[in-house]
Parts: C-alpha cells; structure tokens; sequence
C-alpha cells in the first residue's frame, strides 16, 4: 500500500488533480482519474498513514469542475477512448464521480454530492439512456438510497439484458459480435461488458437492506456470467497480459459484496465427483477450510463425454489451450515487422540481429486506446535486456520470458521501435515467431505479423 501510494503521487498535479504521466509533457489532469484516486485514498487511509493535504487538495479540485447543474466537467483524457467505463458524457462521468464519492464515504449532505445527484436524478428522466450510463446510474442511486430511480433503472436494465443459459449479462447495443470458425472458440466479453455487468451487479447486493429473494436470485445469475467473461478477472488475464484494468477492479468489487452476503460459515461444504462413463476420475471436497484452493483434474482425452455431479454451490469451470493463427479482418492497425539484416550477411547475423517494427493506427479515432505490443521470441533466442530498456514507450515495458510486452497509445503517423536478439541455444528447423499489437480495451482490434532470424536456414 505505501509503495502504491508513493507510486500515485508521481502522477499529481499542483492543481490537485491527476492524469496518466503526471505532469511530464503538457498533460492536464484528469477529471475522472481525480475521482479514482480521490475515493482509492480515502479508503486507503484506514489502513495507511495518508496527508489529508492530498485527499482535500483532489476534493478541491473535482469541486471546481462541478457545474452548476450538478454535472461534472470532462478535463483531461484517459487512453480508453472508447470506455473507461464509458464515461466520455457528461451524465455517466457525473455518476461515476458520485459513486465515488459515495463509498469514501461522503455523507448525501455534502454539496458535491447533493447536486450531482439532484443532475442524476433529472437526467433519469430521459427516455433514451445508454445501457452503461444507465448500469452507472443504478448503482449510484443504490449507494444513495433512492429506492425509487434504483428501481427504475434496474427494471429498465433488465429489458437490455441477455439472459443465456441461466446467466444475465449486458452489452452495449452499438458493439458487434465478432466471431471465428474455429473449434472450441468461445469470444471472451470486451472490458465495458465486464465493467457494465458488474457495476448492475453491485446496484443488486450493495443496498443498505438485505437484498430481496428475487434479487438474490437475479445476483445469482450475473454472477454465474462474470467469472466466464473474464476467464482470468482476477488479472486482467482475458488479454493475457500481465495488467490490470477497471473491469478487473469493479468485478473483483461486486464479486466480493456478493460474497459478503452470501456466504454461510456454517455450511457444511459442496461435493463434487468428476467421471467419464463408468469411470471415476476426481472427487473433490470445498469447505470453509480450503474454499481458497484451486483443485483441479486432468481430462484424459478430447473430445470425450464427461459428468460432473455436484452437491453444494461451488464454481467450476473447464480450460483447454492450444495454438491456432486467427484470421486478421479490418484491423484499425498496421504493423510492419523486419530483421536488420533482413538477410544473412555476415557471421555476426547469425548471432544477433535487430528486430525493427513499425506500427500506426488507422481506425476511426485521432490515436488509438492503449494498445499491446506482443513480441514473441524466436525459439533459442533471447532479448538483449539493454537494448530493451532502451525502447521508449508511453508505459514502458515488461519483459516475460519468452515474450516482450510494450505498451504504447498510437496515431495515424508511423512509430518505429528496434532492440537486439542473440543467439542463446541453436535451433535446428527454426519457425517464425508472431508479433502481435492490439486494442487493450477491445481485443478484436489487432494485427499480426511474423518474423524469421536472417539465418535461419542450415541451423545446427
């Protein structure tokens, strides 16, 4: 926590506010970022020693972005164009700033807090709301305690809502389904789907009275939805990158408050026994002493028919990996990748050789949300971690054998980056290896490239 906390007050500004890089460049602070640190730190003083000199300095600020209305002012840019949530308007930024505010806690006194309400309220009226704004809304009218529009938010979200296979979640109507024709592909939900269902779900358990049988049941369902979505919330992992993102945040949030009120430490456990025909394969017990287990099973083979007879409430699910080229369709980037040398002159390029990239962005923004540089290793090659570190991007980089992660946000004007490979291990046959960019927030937005070592032929 002290080292978080060290690590946030690089990115203060001296207005109070805070934004992505602080303030290196000619970034201002951010209005939505404020409020994320404004409630972070709240929280956090209960358990760390915090200056209120930063918690009243960000209050300051966000109080003179409130307009007269009760909405809050849109300063400052986050590098998720798309959603960070999907507060890009006025009236999803302003309930997301109250939600904050509202699990500082402040009390419903407080000025900031009683106009952006009286906003919310209004804004309720409208007939046309956005699905997101509207999961917002709700759960800012549940912290509040205004039964009233909760209830008319809730009921107007579960007309929008898709119910499959005993689950409940939302998507934004104007996102379109990307699917491929390939076996056992299962899309996984973009970051606002995740962040939207689970804030709907937080409006369900989070209200001050024990939630109704009816909710519990509807709680229920969202949640059997969540852990499927995110295949890896608890680390970002649906984009298998080692990051984290808000969808992550607010999931493991709604997840833990319907732990809270669900959870019965008299229970006596749920049993589950794992078989293949006539065959049993696992049996596994989960109670309260080993909840926190991960216990798994090896299928013997797949395809195969499989029976899993539970007793209790647990959370089960099956993985299968394996490696198969997608096809690239409309990719809003372009990603050139070569080898320098691009051709086998000399006994040092069969050593060490540059890999050079050059990635632009031709979607239908000004740049790009962050976007992932993914660089895998050609097999028995390493990177030359000087020449890494030697690569400049807006975040940095983070190197996990035997893949090199880059984050970066990308124009419509070509960026070049280059570092070194060498030769640890001899390979015979060697493959090209896979150079990937895509959208962070949205990750059917990509392209691949590939490259080869400039040798590559006649290895040893």
């Amino acid at each position: 926590c002290l080292l978080g906390k060290k690590l946030q007050l690089n990115y203060k500004h001296n207005d109070g506010s805070y934004s992505t890089f602080g303030e290196r460049g000619s970034m201002i602070g951010n209005t939505w970022l404020t409020a994320f640190v404004l409630k972070s730190f709240t929280q956090a003083a209960a358990f760390i020693f915090l200056d209120q000199k930063h918690i009243i300095d960000a209050q300051i600020f966000l109080t003179l972005r409130q307009l007269e209305d009760g909405s809050f002012q849109k300063i400052g840019s986050l590098l998720n164009n798309a959603l960070k949530g999907g507060v890009d308007d006025r009236i999803s930024l302003t309930a997301y700033i109250t939600i904050a505010l509202l699990e500082m806690p402040l009390p419903l006194t407080h000025v900031l807090v009683r106009n952006a309400l009286h906003f919310l309220e209004t804004e309720a009226q409208a007939e046309e709301i956005h699905v997101y704004t509207r999961a917002l809304m709700a759960y800012a009218f549940t912290l509040a305690g205004n039964e009233e529009k909760r209830q008319e938010m809730l009921d107007a979200l579960q007309k929008l809502a898709v119910k499959e296979d005993g689950s409940i979640h939302w998507e934004r109507p104007e996102k379109q389904k990307k699917t491929l024709d390939l076996p056992y592909y299962h899309p996984q939900a973009p970051s606002a789907e995740v962040e939207m269902t689970s804030y709907v779900l937080l409006a369900y358990v989070a209200k001050e009275l024990s939630p109704s049988q009816e909710e519990l049941i509807i709680a229920t369902a969202i949640v059997r939805c969540l852990p499927t979505d995110s295949q890896g919330m608890l680390g970002r992992y649906s984009n298998s990158t080692p990051c984290t993102n808000l969808d992550t945040v607010v999931a493991l949030q709604a997840l833990c408050q319907y732990r809270t009120i669900t959870y019965s430490k008299d229970g006596v456990g749920a049993k589950v026994t794992l078989s293949s025909g006539d065959v049993s394969l696992a049996k596994f017990h989960v109670d309260s002493t080993n909840s926190l287990l991960l216990q798994c099973q090896d299928l013997p083979s797949v395809p195969g028919d499989y029976t899993a007879e539970v007793t209790g409430c647990i959370f089960m699910q099956t993985s299968l990996r394996y490696n198969i080229q997608p096809p690239q369709e409309e990719s809003p980037f372009k990603l050139i990748v070569q080898t320098v040398p691009q051709n086998c002159t000399g006994p040092k390029a069969h050593q060490t050789f540059d890999i050079a990239f050059n990635i632009s962005y031709t979607g239908q923004r000004v740049v790009s949300n962050m976007a992932i540089v993914q660089i895998k290793m050609l097999s028995g090659y390493i990177p030359v971690k000087s020449t890494v570190k030697l690569v400049h991007t807006f975040f940095g980089h983070l190197l996990i054998n035997p893949i090199i992660y880059l984050g970066l946000q990308v124009s419509n004007l070509s960026q070049s980056y280059s570092f070194t490979v060498e030769l640890e291990t001899p390979v015979q046959g060697l493959k090209p290896a896979l150079v990937k960019v895509y959208d962070y927030y949205e990750t059917d937005d990509f392209a691949i490239s590939e490259y080869i070592a400039p040798c590559s032929t006649g290895g040893v």
